[in-house]
C-alpha cells in the first residue's frame, strides 16, 4: 500500500528550489562575477595613476597660462627687436663647452650709444623652464664680455642678449610713458643654437 506525504513532498521540493535572490553564497568579494567587473577597472586606474603622475609632473613648462598678458607684451619686445636693429649691433657668440667659457663679442654702428658694462645672457631650454639658465656677461675690453657656463649644456637652445636693465622684459609693458627714457635703452638680441652643430652664433649684420 502506497503512504501519501504530500506536506513532506512539498517541503522537499521548496529546499531544493529555492529562488536565487534567497540564496546566500556569501560576502560579494567572494564572487567570481565581482571581480570579473572589476578587475580590469584595477588594472586601468593602477596603469593610468602612474602616468598621469608622470604628465603633470613633467608639463610643458612652454604653455603659458596668461595669454592676455603674453599678447601685451609682444609689442614691447618687438620694440626692443627694433631698437636692436637701430643700433646697428652685430656680433658673436661663442661658447666654449670644453673648458666652460662664454665669449661674447658686439659692436653698434651707432657713434653716440655706449654699449653696457655688462650683458646679460639667457639661455632658454625649449621644453623644461627649470633648465634656464641667466649669466651676466662682464666687459674685458670694449665690445668683449666674458663669462663661464654655470654646467654643462647639450642639444638646442634658445638664446637672448639683454643690458642689464631690471625688468628689461617688463620695461613699459605696464607705464609706457614712464619708463619711456629707459624702454629707448632697452634692446633685445634674439636666435638659436644647438651645442652638437656648433658653438656659435652670429648675430645682426647679414647673419
Amino acid at each position: 500500500m502506497i503512504e501519501w506525504r504530500p506536506l513532506c513532498i512539498y517541503d522537499d521540493f521548496l529546499m531544493t528550489n529555492t529562488p536565487l535572490n534567497d540564496r546566500d553564497d556569501g560576502p560579494w568579494y567572494k564572487q567570481f562575477w565581482a571581480w570579473f567587473v572589476l578587475a580590469p577597472l584595477i588594472i586601468i586606474m593602477m596603469v593610468w595613476i602612474p602616468f598621469l603622475t608622470i604628465v603633470v609632473k613633467n608639463a610643458d613648462d612652454t604653455v603659458i597660462d596668461n595669454y592676455y598678458k603674453e599678447g601685451r607684451m609682444i609689442n614691447q619686445r618687438v620694440d626692443q627687436d627694433r631698437r636692436a636693429r637701430e643700433l646697428g649691433l652685430t656680433g658673436e657668440l661663442f661658447l666654449d663647452l670644453d673648458v666652460g667659457d662664454i665669449l661674447l663679442t658686439i659692436e653698434t654702428s651707432d657713434a653716440e650709444y655706449q654699449l653696457p658694462s655688462e650683458i646679460e645672457l639667457h639661455l632658454d631650454h625649449p621644453v623644461e623652464a627649470d633648465n634656464d639658465l641667466v649669466i651676466q656677461l662682464k666687459e674685458s675690453v670694449p665690445g668683449r664680455y666674458l663669462a663661464e657656463l654655470d654646467k654643462p649644456i647639450k642639444n638646442r637652445w634658445y638664446v637672448r642678449l639683454l643690458p642689464p636693465v631690471a625688468d628689461a622684459e617688463k620695461v613699459g609693458s605696464t607705464h609706457p610713458d614712464k619708463d619711456e627714457e629707459i624702454a629707448a635703452e632697452v634692446w633685445r638680441i634674439t636666435g638659436e643654437m644647438n651645442v652638437q652643430d656648433g658653438t656659435r652664433l652670429l648675430f645682426g649684420g647679414d647673419e
